[in-house]
């Protein structure tokens, strides 16, 4: 009986083993549980937060590309105003030029020899002493 007791005893103390090791189990689960639920959460989070990432780049990636347009017609628009203002500097060179010419040519045609007109050293007295009409 003694034996049958002992048995008795060390198979309550087993079965307390086991619901003590059963709890522990099923705590350990439920932890896991929310630990999964909790990354779950966290990934569903960080999916939302990748796809506002996503849409921003997108903005961001238009915003260059209208940026690099915007860039390249205000350096185009550069190039056709230095062409411009290389192509007026030639005209009013050439206008210059014909304007030379033609100063030159009225004088040779009128026997001009100095632009500057020279007046003989007695002439000049006369000239500052006559009084002007």
């Amino acid at each position: 009986m003694t034996q049958q007791h002992d048995l008795f005893t060390d198979l309550l103390r087993t079965a307390d083993y086991m619901n003590v090791y059963a709890s522990q189990c099923k705590n350990s689960e439920n932890q896991l549980r929310l630990r999964l639920e909790e990354a779950e959460a966290n990934l569903s989070t960080a999916r939302g937060d990748n796809e506002a990432l996503r849409a921003d780049l997108a903005e961001a990636k238009s915003r260059e590309e209208s940026m690099d347009a915007r860039l390249h017609e205000a350096e185009n628009e550069m190039a056709l105003l230095r062409g411009r203002e290389e192509l007026e500097a030639d005209y009013q060179k050439q206008v210059d030029d014909m304007f030379f010419f033609g100063y030159r040519c009225c004088m040779k045609k009128h026997g001009i020899k100095r632009d500057v007109p020279s007046i003989p050293p007695g002439k000049e007295k006369k000239l500052l002493d006559k009084p002007a009409s």
